[in-house]
């Protein structure tokens, strides 16, 4: 029911790997592309999404950053180019015939949403909707906040990765985004990004930092006279665990479907 596809793709920013999930029934929907967090389990992530891929009919490709190659991937940064390699990776998919040109959906959890909302405000025009689940915090589409706290002009002589996010921000928020984030994911771990400037803005922890994100991502689309489309979904009895948020929540077939 299931072709299970594994690959490589090298750029000049560094090499990635993927795990392609080709369901034999396809619906015809959009492919997803899945991003892992910082504890890069792509294995479980696989595992969830295939049972969710044949059922929906989805097509779903999962990069792989190995840790080797990529310490930093969640952040786009002038020295780090995840971007870079998820555009290296995108144009041998459509090699391929995998990916065809039209835009698709994009996920991360954790460190993978991270990655997912940056990539999308650099390149709202390849992302048809956006969920991200669990994030450790955001980049807001705030001009007051330097990036990447916000998409203001940084003062550390940085590239200018905030002036590009803006001048894309009203085709961002144009997209279908969803964000999705367990009740008891409430824990400071060691993972989580906190300094005093951070919690006053976006909060504490995981779940207020979600939904502060959204009501600033609703506040603006209203502003903005777009669709408010905007959610916040928060799976009840689950922490920072992608296969609770799956399980128990339905996290995965909610993504592919």
């Amino acid at each position: 029911e299931l072709e299970l596809v594994r690959m490589s793709s090298f750029t000049e920013v560094g090499p990635i790997a993927a795990v392609l999930l080709l369901p034999a029934k396809d619906a015809g929907k959009p492919p997803l592309m899945a991003l892992h967090g910082i504890s890069r389990n792509v294995d479980q992530m696989v595992a969830e999404l295939s049972i969710a891929a044949i059922q929906h009919g989805r097509q779903v490709i999962l990069p792989y950053f190995a840790e080797c190659d990529w310490p930093v991937f969640q952040r786009i940064t002038r020295r780090h180019r995840p971007d870079r390699a998820l555009l290296a990776l995108i144009e041998t998919l459509r090699s391929m015939q995998v990916l065809g040109n039209a835009a698709f959906d994009l996920f991360g959890f954790s460190g993978g949403a991270q990655l997912a909302h940056r990539f999308a405000m650099l390149y709202p025009q390849m992302v048809r909707r956006l969920h991200m689940g669990a994030s450790g915090w955001y980049t807001l589409p705030d001009n007051g906040q330097p990036y990447p706290m916000g998409i203001g002009c940084s003062d550390k002589g940085t590239y200018h990765w905030g002036r590009r996010m803006a001048s894309g921000l009203d085709s961002y928020l144009r997209r279908q985004i969803t964000v999705y984030v367990g009740s008891e994911d409430t824990v400071v771990d060691s993972a989580l990004r906190s300094n005093q400037a951070l919690n006053d803005i976006q909060g504490e922890n995981r779940v207020q930092r979600a939904r502060h994100y959204v009501e600033t991502l609703r506040r603006l689309q209203a502003d903005c006279a777009v669709e408010v489309s905007a959610e916040l979904v928060v799976f009840d009895g689950c922490g920072h665990d992608f296969m609770q948020c799956s399980r128990r929540g339905g996290l995965s077939a909610r993504v592919c479907n």
